[in-house]
């Protein structure tokens, strides 16, 4: 898979929108310039410290401008629209609190509505661009599936998919989790969620202290089906790479939640991680809030973590978001790439850049 070029970062400047409101704004960096050096062996080579990293005061032009119109709540979400098979990079759908939605091109500088939502979604909803293999009109196969994060047993609007229909995009409500049945069943968030080698089976998984445990969905027999009592030891998206062993990559669930690999190629059994590595060591006084993890292609990836930067003691909450590049090699002996066989992995630690501007998301 050929890398990516740009990385679409959105903004939340708070108090900039209408009626003291949040303006969101979605910018385009270029991850070769600011994330990754030239080559491998220069990145070896380069060694940085862990104060040793570039600040971005400002970010390039926004390429697409968002307000919310709701006086109570003026949260907007932010999904990727894009997969591996669908190729492209820049198309999202912006949500709002009250289930409204548009389809946007960062690159294309386009926006389009959409149909609301049946249903609102929480903050930060799960989901899933899913590229169809039973659709005859192939520049229609696309389809978003959002799931609610926290889902709730009376709810039966918690999962749907954005599908083109005859005429045009339609939400289509789809069966919750099977787990939500249970009288017993509280509340329970979804951890780590991924999708599985052939592209078209969802697996999410709840926290390790949780009796939920892992789930996998069937998109195209439309079916739930549960794969263990135990959870992934993963924390939020995990993602697929075929061309690293076949294997899967996403933060680990504990704190620092240090970048993993594992293989899920087999759910018989509790998964356990391969290896993981230690991307970013921040000043100790720095409180992690969440991480994201966003493939680039190429065996490259980019990692975003929020921090608590403020002093406590002066009830100073000042943010900050990280983002660093790194590099994966699969068969590799003492630092050399090899060509023996070997599934051995050896992370490169690339560049990072600290950014203070508010950062919401990265896409």
């Amino acid at each position: 898979m050929k890398a990516r070029q740009f990385l679409n970062v959105v903004m939340e400047r708070y108090g900039t929108g209408g009626a003291g409101g949040s303006l969101y704004t979605v910018s385009r960096i270029k991850a070769k310039e600011h994330l990754f050096y030239r080559s491998t062996a220069e990145a070896q080579a380069a060694e940085k410290s862990r104060f040793d990293m570039e600040c971005i005061s400002r970010m390039p032009t926004s390429r697409l401008r968002f307000e919310a119109y709701r006086s109570d709540d003026k949260r907007l979400n932010f999904l990727p629209f894009y997969g591996r098979r669908s190729g492209g990079d820049s198309k999202m759908l912006c949500m709002d609190a009250a289930g409204h939605t548009v389809l946007c091109d960062a690159a294309g500088l386009s926006v389009m509505p959409a149909p609301c939502l049946n249903e609102p979604k929480v903050d930060s909803p799960v989901s899933f661009s899913i590229t169809r293999t039973n659709v005859e009109t192939p520049n229609r196969a696309d389809a978003l599936y959002v799931l609610d994060r926290f889902v709730t047993s009376r709810n039966s609007f918690n999962f749907e998919a954005l599908m083109f229909g005859e005429k045009t995009w339609d939400w289509v409500r789809l069966p919750p989790p099977p787990y939500v049945n249970n009288p017993a069943y509280n509340s329970t968030s979804i951890q780590s969620y991924t999708l599985l080698a052939d592209g078209s089976t969802i697996c999410i998984s709840s926290p390790r202290h949780s009796l939920v445990g892992t789930y996998c969905f069937d998109t195209i027999s439309c079916k739930w089906s549960k794969a263990g009592r135990w959870a992934l030891p993963l924390y939020g998206r995990a993602e697929h790479v075929p061309e690293l062993g076949n294997l899967w990559f996403g933060m680990a669930d504990n704190s620092p939640h240090n970048f993993s690999a594992l293989d899920l190629s087999n759910l018989d059994g509790a998964p356990k991680l391969l290896q993981d590595w230690q991307d970013l060591d921040p000043p100790e006084d720095w409180v992690q809030m969440r991480c994201s993890l966003l493939y680039l292609g190429a065996g490259k990836f980019c990692i975003t973590k929020f921090f608590n930067i403020g002093d406590p003691d002066t009830e100073d909450n000042t943010t900050a978001a990280v983002l660093t590049g790194v590099e994966v090699l699969c068969g590799v002996s003492g630092g050399e790439v090899v060509h023996g066989g070997s599934s051995e992995l050896q992370m490169i630690k690339h560049k990072s850049f600290i950014s203070y501007d508010g950062i919401q998301c990265v896409l």
